[in-house]
């Protein structure tokens, strides 16, 4: 099959373009005419454009405020895994899951590129969550289901072998071997750890998990542990900034660049240890984690983690939140979003006496 061609830059995202990208789904659809409004350059850069479809177009429903996310910036090159991974779980997976996403016009992959057309949420009211306001008890509990869902679709499926349909997808490892592990490694090094230990996010992390040292032998040790299963389909950056509540409170998930074969503990510790607030986390947490736990018996799952075994692969994956939190360059995520993050999982950490704290 031939690969679609894809644009690069963003001049090269055209009203013609998106009117043959979407004609193979809408039959008859062409784009009269493409409004940019904004550039959102990020990792993923986002256009927020709107399209003036034909007749045709009309008559298929299709919304006219569209969001469409690619690799269109210089650093395409370095990162196009993620884009490509993010189109081919629209194109291949979403279809075969029951959770909140946005609707999705087009999704397509070639060698050089990924590329997303799907509609732009505001318009329909919905709430995109932030770290500065951390989910109620019912909000958490209901991306949780979600996350069981995702999990339980393919919980150590044959698909996820390395020769499996699904072999496509990345390994999750939090300081992989391979050339994009070379950024957590840098990260590590004396000089860089004390430039970010010197920012404001490091006021409220406990002293016991600034140590250096300590917190790269947590991520080994996680490495490890990671490794020992269950294996299923994980969302793999599962924080706030990522997800949505629809107008109706409904949960939703956006990005989904990191999309991996990895352990269902990644995302349930990344998730609730950063959406709430540390005194609600301390109430809550064993309550909504038994929920998850059930919710993969509903789901599917015949043989769910046990208490005892899930909250042992909690305490392992703590420190990869710590860690990526402590790290994150600002260019990446704005330091009041760090400075509200990174401690959450420091005392989480010293809550559970979970590595760096203390031993797995």
């Amino acid at each position: 099959m031939k690969e679609p061609w894809l644009p690069l830059v963003p001049e090269d995202v055209t009203a013609s373009w998106l009117g043959e990208a979407l004609a193979p789904r809408y039959p008859g659809t062409r784009v009269e005419r493409l409004d940019v409004h904004e550039i959102l350059w990020g990792t993923g850069t986002k256009m927020m454009v709107t399209a003036t479809y034909n007749d045709a177009g009309r008559g298929h429903g299709l919304p006219r405020a569209l969001c469409i996310k690619a690799g269109l910036a210089e650093h395409r090159e370095l990162v196009k895994f993620c884009y490509q991974t993010e189109a081919r779980f629209f194109a291949e997976l979403a279809p075969r899951l029951l959770l909140g996403l946005p609707q999705i016009l087009y999704a397509a992959a070639n060698a050089d590129q990924g590329m997303v057309v799907m509609e732009d949420l505001r318009p329909t009211g919905a709430h995109i969550c932030r770290v500065q306001q951390p989910l109620t008890r019912d909000q958490a509990a209901a991306f949780l289901d979600d996350m069981a869902a995702l999990h339980a679709r393919w919980w150590n499926s044959p698909a996820l072998e390395d020769d499996g349909d699904l072999g496509w997808l990345m390994r999750h490892d939090p300081l992989p071997d391979e050339a994009w592990g070379d950024f957590g490694r840098g990260q590590l090094q004396p000089e860089t750890w004390a430039h970010y230990m010197g920012l404001p996010r490091s006021l409220g992390i406990p002293a016991a998990c600034r140590d250096r040292e300590g917190v790269h032998a947590a991520l080994q040790e996680l490495r490890l542990f990671g490794e020992q299963g269950p294996r299923c389909v994980i969302h793999g950056d599962a924080h706030l900034g990522n997800m949505y509540l629809t107008r109706e409170g409904r949960p939703g998930f956006l990005d989904w660049q990191t999309t991996r074969r990895g352990h269902w503990a990644q995302d349930v510790t990344y998730f609730y240890i950063s959406a709430l607030d540390p005194l609600d986390r301390r109430a809550w947490e064993r309550d909504l984690v038994a929920g998850y736990l059930a919710a993969l018996a509903r789901h599917g799952v015949a043989h769910p983690p046990s208490e005892e075994e899930a909250w042992r692969a909690i305490r392992a994956h703590i420190v990869y939140g710590l860690f990526y939190w402590m790290v994150n360059p600002v260019e990446w995520q704005a330091e009041e979003n760090n400075a509200a993050t990174a401690p959450r999982f420091g005392w989480a950490a010293v809550d559970h006496a979970a590595p760096p704290v203390g031993p797995l």
